[in-house]
């Protein structure tokens, strides 16, 4: 009786829920303008008498709501902000959302706004329920780059006492497409290298300290490194420890016989576990000692890190994970879903690192689209994502599902 009502009430919404994704879809909310979309989120769910918070961060704010009451928390996890859109040929603006074909286009769509509305609706819906416990929902800022706005939310709600982390259990709604669930990811950080050496005219090489070719030297010895921490730090669910240069910026093509002062490339490290542990301890050991093996007269060689992130695993046996694959099988008909892990990285280890039990991710979007041209979301899954977030919230409190 439960499932056939969920189905109808989300159903008989189709059109509100395509009109609140397309109104998140129309709000540029790309990173450091998180603003308006904040403020179209909390009108919104003020409307429907959901109890809002604007949680203050960094100018900005982060935006939670609550039904239900009690110490015992489930937590929707996600975010505000979407990349710049991509370059290339958009069949409508990136903030023109259209639904065509089935598809709902526009950017943020798969990443992660269907996922945003679908836990609004979820909390709609279970807002009439007597839970034993609080739903909430939490999207933030920043999760596109520095992960600042979950990690400094948890940090408030632990000072505030608005949740207690031994009972509380998360699920982040990143896109799965529905047909998996991520248990776990591998760590993240962006390593920035900077080559200063001595500049020069082209044709006189031997007069200058040319930082190109040094730098070269050291991007070959970090493939060196990789291939060692392939054998040394591999993982039957997180694969090998990956080191994939990203950008290479010296010099300047309007100066075509000058050689540069200084080169710059960026390194995106994706550490497993024996890399990550203890705040990625061993990983940035063996890293310093790699490049320091360069050290050459003449030229400087520094390294920072950009938002390094711990990785994150929930053991395949807890009963949340249970709860979303069953739910993903039994209830939405996507019977071959499974257990993964994905090579990138998300908030989900800023709960984990509070001791809370999460899910990696799981949400309606679609993972392939997301970042790129053209991104989009299918209208059914939008609506399977509704479902989806109520029937978890239901079996983590115990309710009849």
């Amino acid at each position: 009786m439960m499932n056939d009502e969920i189905r109808e009430w989300v159903n008989g919404r189709r059109g509100e829920i395509i009109d609140l994704l397309s109104q998140c879809i129309a709000t540029d909310s790309v990173t450091g303008n998180e603003g308006p979309l904040a403020e179209l989120c909390a009108e919104w769910l003020a409307a429907h008498g959901i109890e809002v918070i604007k949680q203050p961060c960094k100018g900005r704010n982060n935006i939670l709501s609550v039904v239900g009451a009690g110490e015992n928390a489930l937590v929707l996890s996600g975010h505000l902000d979407t990349v710049p859109p991509n370059e290339g040929e958009w069949k409508h603006g990136p903030w023109e959302p259209v639904v065509e074909d089935g598809k709902l286009y526009g950017l943020g769509a798969s990443d992660l706004h269907a996922s945003m509305v679908g836990a609004y609706f979820a909390s709609l819906f279970l807002k009439e329920r007597q839970l034993s416990g609080r739903l909430i929902t939490a999207y933030t800022i920043e999760e596109e780059t520095t992960g600042d706005g979950t990690r400094l939310m948890l940090d408030w709600a632990e000072e505030t006492g608005f949740l207690d982390f031994k009972q509380t259990a998360c699920v982040v709604t990143e896109p799965t497409g529905l047909d998996h669930l991520c248990l776990g990811n591998r760590a993240s950080s962006f390593l920035v290298l900077t080559v200063k050496g001595l500049g020069g005219h082209g044709s006189r090489p031997h007069l200058a300290k040319n930082p190109l070719p040094y730098l070269m030297e050291v991007l070959a010895g970090l493939r060196q490194l990789e291939a060692a921490w392939g054998e040394s730090s591999s993982d039957a669910d997180f694969g090998k420890p990956t080191l994939t240069p990203t950008c290479v910026t010296a010099g300047d093509i309007s100066r075509t016989n000058v050689i540069p002062e200084m080169a710059r490339a960026v390194v995106d490290c994706r550490p497993t576990p024996r890399l990550w542990r203890n705040d990625l301890e061993l990983f940035r050991s063996e890293l310093a000692e790699c490049l320091a093996s360069f050290d050459r007269d003449g030229f400087e060689l520094t390294w920072e890190e950009l938002y390094p992130r711990e990785g994150h695993k929930l053991d395949a046996d807890h009963p949340l994970a249970d709860h979303v694959l069953s739910t993903l099988r039994d209830d939405l008909g996507f019977n071959q879903a499974e257990y993964r892990y994905t090579p990138a990285g998300n908030d989900a280890v800023y709960f984990a690192l509070k001791g809370v039990p999460t899910v990696n991710k799981v949400g309606p979007g679609h993972p392939e689209c997301a970042h790129r041209v053209n991104e989009f979301v299918a209208v059914e899954n939008v609506l399977l994502g509704v479902e989806l977030y109520i029937r978890v919230a239901l079996k983590h409190f115990e309710q009849p599902v």
